[in-house]
């Protein structure tokens, strides 16, 4: 008797067990997530900074050699905020946020982790525009 609730009790914190851990393809999406969404929370922080520069740079503006470099500085600045705008709102739309965490079919999980890969790459591409921007509209404007 003793030996069958061991065992019953055994059977059962295994079945629990396996049930709630993640499949290898919901962990590596969630791993994949969370890479993506740091990136962005690192460039985040750096749109009010890109708003400034624009505005900046506004101001310096002309039709001289001078000038145009800093239109073109400006033009890099808002393309790379345009970016980050775009990105959010296409990402946004990809993963909703009421569905993180739902995809349990493995069909899903493989084509969301597909398409979070393409995300991965994109943010990464767009944390490097953002910071070249800002660091070449700086240096322009450190020099007048």
């Amino acid at each position: 008797m003793k030996s069958s609730f061991l065992y019953t009790t055994s059977l059962l914190l295994l079945v629990f067990i396996s049930c709630n851990q993640l499949s290898k393809e919901e962990q590596e999406f969630d791993t994949l997530m969370q890479k993506v969404i740091d990136v962005h929370d690192e460039v985040m922080p750096k749109m009010g900074e890109m708003s400034s520069l624009i505005k900046e740079l506004e101001t310096k503006i002309d039709t001289t050699d001078q000038g145009k470099s800093y239109a073109k500085a400006q033009q890099d600045v808002k393309d790379a905020y345009d970016f980050m705008m775009t990105w959010m709102s296409d990402f946004s739309d990809k993963f909703p946020h009421e569905e993180e965490g739902s995809a349990t079919d493995p069909e899903k999980v493989s084509s969301q982790i597909k398409l979070l890969k393409e995300e991965e790459i994109k943010v990464n591409s767009l944390k490097d525009q953002i910071n070249s921007s800002i660091k070449n509209a700086k240096q322009l404007l450190e020099k007048s």
